[in-house]
């Protein structure tokens, strides 16, 4: 199946989610606090956060039990449970992303013990960075020296497309789409010395959101796919339209939460 029919397949369901009319304010806490778990727990793991699902539940709810943990590690979901609550309360059409919201919503999430990383936070990297790809390879991420820039023409990408979708150009991408090549840009571009990964996510899931569609979340399970196919993108010049079938089928997973809640399912929050 092609990225476009999954999408097809979003917007089928979200068509029939909204015929259903307004959902109850209870049933839509407990969705939004399915994905809440999912996301802070999922896209921290994935960093090499330690706390497992239930002591990320224990911090959410603000009574902290947890076994021999770093405090880095309860902190630093306490602080992401902070920056997507107030994301997922946004409205239809309230997308704002500016170089100064990426980096305050990096001050938000990052904690750095040591007093020299501190400095750190929230500013564009001083020096260069790579990583080891899924193929054991070195990929470096754009020079320090052009982060700025760089960042500053993903904006202005950003924002050019949203005023496409909102005169309806004919041109215009759709609003998943955005979100997705928005999050492959942001991370060759690699712009912070750490927490790229966290505010990749929450970035593209705030494009999401302000189209009014959910969050995504990737499972241990399908990380290694996350990775193997961002990897071809970066490193081997591959076209990303495997990436985007895959995170697609991320948010009609999403979106199904949602239509099973409606349907009287249950949300497995444990």
């Amino acid at each position: 199946m092609s990225y476009l029919e999954k999408i097809r397949q979003i917007d089928n369901l979200q068509a029939a989610i909204q015929a259903h009319g307004p959902i109850p304010q209870e049933l839509l806490k407990k969705i939004n606090y399915k994905l809440r778990l999912e996301w802070n727990y999922t896209s921290n793991s994935m960093e090499g956060n330690s706390l497992t699902k239930r002591e990320t539940r224990t911090v959410m709810v603000g009574v902290i039990n947890v076994q021999d943990k770093p405090i880095k590690d309860v902190i630093e979901i306490r602080n992401h449970d902070k920056v997507i609550s107030t994301i997922m309360k946004m409205g239809k059409g309230e997308l704002n992303v500016s170089e100064s919201r990426i980096r305050e919503i990096h001050k938000g999430i990052m904690y750095e013990e040591d007093p020299e990383k501190q400095k750190f936070i929230g500013q564009w990297k001083s020096t260069d960075n790579y990583m080891l790809n899924f193929e054991g390879e070195r990929y470096d991420f754009v020079p320090h020296t052009e982060v700025s820039e760089r960042m500053h023409q993903l904006i202005n990408w950003l924002n050019a497309e949203k005023e496409r979708l909102e005169r309806s150009k004919r041109d215009a991408i759709h609003p998943i789409v955005m979100a997705l090549k928005f999050h492959i840009d942001y991370l060759t571009i690699h712009p912070f010395y750490d927490g790229n990964g966290r505010t990749a996510r929450i970035l593209s899931n705030l494009i999401l959101i302000s189209y009014g569609f959910p969050p995504f979340y990737i499972n241990d399970h399908e990380k290694q796919n996350y990775y193997r196919y961002l990897t071809d993108i970066q490193s081997n010049g591959g076209e990303p339209d495997l990436f985007y079938e895959f995170m697609a089928g991320l948010i009609l997973r999403s979106l199904q939460i949602t239509s099973d809640a409606i349907d009287g399912k249950e949300t497995g929050d444990d």
